[in-house]
């Protein structure tokens, strides 16, 4: 069944739409470029594996710029770093684009693409999900016995990595960090890499990595991601255009949904601390690597096929709008929070109230 038959089927077609809403808001929200989620739901729709990287792409250049345009309203971009990683992550995406390309020509592309997605996936979601919980025991330890926000905390790993002083060492101005230019060129060319192979724009990675490994603040990270993903992506969407990897109508539709959620995705970041982002990311990712994994699984086990496929599809359609239903209720308690009402106790590390928006913005 080609491209055109696929998008004939109007189920299809609003699966699109719901798509690009759903992971426009989970883009603005968690500063992802959102293809971790387009792309597994592409070829589970029936997309060839090419043209879903293809087409992923396309889209997350589109939809982020939406959420650079908003988050650098907002300054939560550091540009210095984004540019730093941008230089050296096309180099990546070249490699992974002559990868995908090589793994269609012998057949194998939807195994490979499934299988790494599957696998960065479930380690980037399972250490988010960790760290994150970690987080919130100590934020609620000192609530208690407080009742005041915590000092913004960073982790033992990137504390190490800031203490490498291999030159040239880059000051970052808005995070209060010095680290080694080295580091992010490490991180860039290895985003890239899997930009380029899988069809993302790598915010699912880099988020993480900027709060983790380097030691940015999560909106800091969030708008810095958004940025650089505009210009990765922006190249790869051109090489996969090139090999004919790009389905323009596809792009566009989701494009067209995904703009509005990616503006009320950013707004609620203002109005929560940024344990949310990271909770929410973890449990997104985690979602996403049970469809994908099911998928796989699918063309692996020919008895199963038809059974895992329609589980897959409703995981991952299914977990797209549990991530968004979650933001919703962030935002909701959030502004409960703000207006002096009560909220359950589990939730107060999560929110921020007006006063302490400018310290959760370190957080």
């Amino acid at each position: 069944m080609g491209l055109p038959d696929v998008l004939a089927n109007t189920t299809n077609l609003l699966l699109l739409i719901f798509t690009g809403l759903g992971a426009g808001i989970l883009s603005g929200f968690a500063g992802v470029g959102g293809s971790f989620v387009v792309t597994p739901a592409l070829i589970i729709i029936g997309f060839p594996a090419n043209f879903a990287v293809g087409t992923g792409l396309a889209w997350v250049t589109g939809n982020s710029v939406v959420g650079a345009l908003r988050h650098g309203r907002m300054g939560n971009i550091d540009v210095k770093v984004g540019l730093i990683m941008l230089a050296v992550s096309t180099a990546g995406m070249e490699g992974g684009v002559q990868v995908l390309n090589l793994c269609e020509e012998r057949g194998l592309a939807s195994d490979v693409v499934l299988s790494i997605s599957v696998a960065m996936l479930v380690v980037v979601g399972v250490y988010t999900l960790i760290e994150s919980y970690r987080r919130k025991r100590e934020i609620d330890g000192m609530l208690k016995s407080h009742g005041k926000v915590p000092p913004p905390m960073r982790s033992e790993v990137s504390l190490r990595l800031q203490g490498i002083r291999l030159a040239p060492v880059v000051r970052l101005e808005k995070s209060g960090i010095s680290i080694s230019v080295w580091v992010l060129v490490g991180i860039g060319l290895f985003v890239g890499f899997l930009a380029g192979v899988m069809g993302v724009g790598g915010g699912f990675i880099v988020v993480p990595a900027l709060i983790y490994l380097v030691g940015m603040p999560a909106s800091l990270a969030v708008g810095t991601s958004l940025f650089q993903i505009v210009f990765s992506s922006g190249y790869g969407t051109a090489r996969h255009a090139l090999s004919g990897n790009v389905f323009i109508f596809a792009a566009v539709l989701m494009m067209l949904a995904s703009s509005v959620g990616v503006q009320y995705g950013a707004l609620v970041t203002r109005y929560v601390r940024g344990l949310s982002v990271r909770y929410v990311l973890g449990v997104s990712i985690m979602l996403c690597a049970v469809g994908a994994a099911l998928k796989l699984f699918a063309g692996f086990w020919e008895p199963g096929r038809a059974l895992f496929e329609k589980v897959s599809l409703g995981i991952t359609f299914g977990g797209i709008y549990l991530t968004v239903l979650l933001i919703l209720l962030l935002f909701v308690i959030a502004l409960r929070y703000r207006r002096g009402r009560r909220i359950p106790g589990w939730a107060e590390s999560f929110v921020a109230s007006a006063e302490e928006t400018s310290l959760q913005a370190r957080e």
